[in-house]
């Protein structure tokens, strides 16, 4: 990936707004069993965003790309993963109207990304839809990835 399109793909991943409509975007493709419109989804992801996600470990100067992202850099990157993951067969689970991942953190690394994401860049804060609010809230119980064993 050269230069140019490593910037442009960092620019792209810092919009807020952009992973909020994805979030919504899957989460409504995952509530109507919609495995049609989550693949074509995933391919419009994988097509735009492939080769910056998938050489994050290669990229020359990682280091310092990776210091220079914030919470809605994290929360991009998350989300296009989650749908991407979904899409490729990972089994979604919805407790509460949530959708989660269970036995991974790619969905609550999403939910705390983003929710630092709408504070810092003044989004309007919206229910999440995807991934536990428990580091916002510390009620994890609904999350067997979090929840402290009995």
């Amino acid at each position: 990936m050269d230069e140019v399109r490593l910037r442009d793909a960092v620019a792209s991943l810092g919009d807020g707004a952009e992973a909020q409509h994805l979030e919504a975007k899957v989460a409504e493709f995952v509530k109507s069993g919609d495995q049609v419109g989550l693949t074509e989804l995933a391919d419009q992801i994988e097509m735009k965003d492939g080769d910056f996600l998938g050489s994050l470990a290669t990229i020359p100067n990682s280091q310092q790309i990776g210091l220079s992202m914030g919470p809605c850099h994290h929360a991009n990157i998350a989300i296009r993963l989650i749908a991407m993951s979904i899409s490729d067969g990972t089994p979604p689970v919805i407790r509460n109207g949530v959708i989660m991942i269970d036995g991974t953190e790619v969905d609550n690394t999403f939910a705390e990304s983003m929710h630092r994401c709408e504070s810092i860049a003044r989004l309007p804060k919206r229910a999440r839809q995807i991934g536990s609010s428990c580091a916002m809230t510390g009620d994890c119980d609904d999350d067997p990835d979090l929840a402290t064993p009995q």
